[in-house]
């Protein structure tokens, strides 16, 4: 199953297990199927986030978190990697245009270069699968990437609202004490001074 990790050297003052590599899926079948699974327990994942979203930590997903390593994986690794490759680009085109001088020069392929043609045409299918299996392990980095991103959005949501809920608290509890300040203590102070009067004033013709 594919699982997310947290991003290494990331200081975590709550955390004091050692960071532990999580192990690639088999193959790029297991990865998707792990998507899926999580996909479907989108709903009870977010029930547990909302339950604590301070115990959420969030993760680092790469595409070698989703990478299959049986032997057709690695050899999808490698003709992604090869393909993709600046290095061919240039390779190929500059082998293009010298070929198409070359061939009418030399007279191996003249215009309008058949045996050329022929050649470029024949990987075509071949690297038309190529990019479709390139697409779909770009989209399963990103679903996995969407399901951790979703993960801690939702529990920064979750933060803010009890953020709000405590500033609503305070805004409360000061104009309670606003009310009692501006309203309540005018009064208790005229009620308290009248009162010292006529302890006063009790007082006073004692001594008197």
């Amino acid at each position: 199953m594919t699982q997310t990790t947290d991003a290494p050297g990331t200081p975590d003052a709550t955390a004091a297990e050692p960071f532990h590599p999580i192990p690639r899926p088999h193959s790029d079948g297991a990865a998707r199927r792990a998507i899926a699974h999580a996909t479907a327990e989108v709903h009870d994942r977010a029930l547990q986030i909302r339950a604590a979203p301070e115990e959420h930590k969030p993760k680092l997903v790469l595409s070698q978190h989703v990478r299959g390593t049986s032997l057709l994986d690695k050899i999808a690794d490698a003709v992604n990697k090869v393909c993709g490759s600046m290095w061919v680009f240039l390779f190929i085109t500059i082998g293009i245009v010298a070929w198409l001088f070359l061939g009418n020069i030399v007279g191996f392929d003249k215009t309008p270069w058949p045996l050329l043609l022929t050649i470029l045409n024949l990987p075509q299918l071949s690297i038309m699968i190529s990019l479709q299996v390139s697409a779909n392990r770009a989209q399963a980095a990103s679903d996995r990437r969407a399901l951790a991103d979703h993960e801690t959005l939702i529990a920064l949501h979750e933060m803010a609202k009890q953020q709000l809920d405590m500033l609503r608290s305070q805004d409360q509890v000061l104009d309670i004490l606003d009310n009692f300040a501006s309203k309540d203590m005018p009064g208790r102070q005229r009620q308290i001074q009248d009162t010292v009067n006529q302890i006063l004033a009790a007082v006073q013709p004692e001594q008197g």
